[in-house]
């Protein structure tokens, strides 16, 4: 089982492609509906101050700096947020794809290890699950094999000494070599 142990991921950007694409949706989408409801306060509030109050230009126009200053910070602090956000998704994405490397390779100890606060923690218990549930099915696999083989092997034995009976010792010695590497590919 894999060491239970503090995980730190130093790099932002694990999974660069997808992380960007996160960004950029999460961004355009907040962009977008700040932009309609931002607008429309603004031009509303503006027009009304200005029908009643022309004097108001100067304020208004004062104002407008203010606020483009402001929602450049706003901007800015909503990419830092995406960023954080696309980060908790891509960082367990990458370690179970790690991770279904390792198993393809046929270790099937290996476990899914998130950090605490990652997203996807269902799927990590789902996926351990699955791992634990193979391993038991190849190691029953595998005593199946180890039994079938001291059975050929047994059976080897009764065979009478002579001419067919070697030639048989000699092929139920081969199924058994056969049988015992069935599932000596994976790590149980």
């Amino acid at each position: 089982m894999a060491q239970t142990q503090k995980l730190q991921r130093r790099t932002i950007l694990v999974k660069k492609a997808l992380q960007l694409k996160y960004i950029g949706m999460v961004f355009f989408s907040v962009l977008l509906a700040s932009a309609i409801v931002g607008f429309d306060l603004y031009f509303t509030m503006a027009r009304m101050l200005l029908s009643e109050n022309p004097a108001l230009a100067s304020a208004v126009s004062q104002f407008n700096g203010i606020i483009l200053l402001k929602l450049s910070l706003y901007l800015v602090l909503m990419l830092l947020i995406s960023l954080y956000v696309s980060h908790r998704f891509a960082g367990p994405i990458y370690r179970f794809e790690k991770s279904a490397q390792i198993v393809s390779s046929g270790d099937l100890t290996h476990r899914v290890s998130l950090r605490s606060g990652d997203e996807l923690t269902e799927l990590q218990e789902e996926f351990n699950g699955m791992l634990a549930s193979l391993q038991a099915l190849v190691q029953k696999d595998r005593n199946l094999a180890q039994r079938v083989g001291e059975r050929l092997e047994a059976v080897s034995r009764k065979l009478p000494e002579g001419g067919d009976s070697a030639a048989l010792r000699e092929e139920l010695a081969g199924i058994k070599l056969e049988v015992e590497h069935l599932t000596r590919s994976f790590q149980v």
